[in-house]
């Protein structure tokens, strides 16, 4: 199910309070490229501000509750001090600069997404030890600009090391 989607006229930013989302780029022949992840506690849809229009599609993962922040409320002001406290809060998290995931080898990559992943979850409160990833072979092989045949083998690898354990889509970071 979509959040929103490119294109679409933008009217409000939403923090993240529960499930993941991905965040799309649709090329001109129609193809998804995974460009990452919202997690709880994060903010999407910035691009509101500037451009007017969302530039990406944002796809749920799994249940979500999004917090809906109107631009409207926020481009006029607000009387209400707690709410600006925590949109500076959320917006200095969402521009913290990410790690690079298309760098290294393989192994570096794949094992940096899921350490980013389990901290991003962690800093939530949430369970950053075993955890749904949400994301297809594919979309993760797109989000570290590799081949989904590359990434399945490493993630392959890792649970043989028995550095992580691997069901369907749920993930266990055992010694990574």
């Amino acid at each position: 199910m979509h959040l929103y989607r490119a294109g679409a006229p933008a009217n409000s930013i939403y923090a993240v309070r529960q499930g993941l989302l991905k965040i799309v780029q649709v090329t001109v022949d129609g193809d998804e490229r995974t460009l990452g992840l919202a997690t709880p506690g994060e903010v999407i849809g910035l691009e509101a501000f500037s451009l007017r229009t969302y530039a990406t599609d944002v796809i749920a993962l799994q249940p979500v509750v999004c917090c809906e922040l109107p631009l409207s409320m926020l481009e006029h002001g607000t009387r209400i001090r707690e709410l600006g406290t925590a949109l500076v809060k959320l917006l200095s998290r969402a521009t913290a600069p990410r790690l690079q995931q298309t760098r290294g080898s393989i192994r570096a990559r794949v094992t940096r997404f899921l350490l980013d992943l389990s901290e991003r979850l962690e800093r939530r409160g949430l369970d950053g030890q075993q955890f749904a990833l949400g994301l297809s072979r594919r979309e993760i092989a797109d989000l570290l600009d590799t081949r989904i045949e590359t990434v399945s083998r490493m993630m392959q690898q890792l649970h043989r090391e028995q550095a992580v354990q691997v069901h369907d889509h749920s993930v266990t970071l055992l010694r990574l």
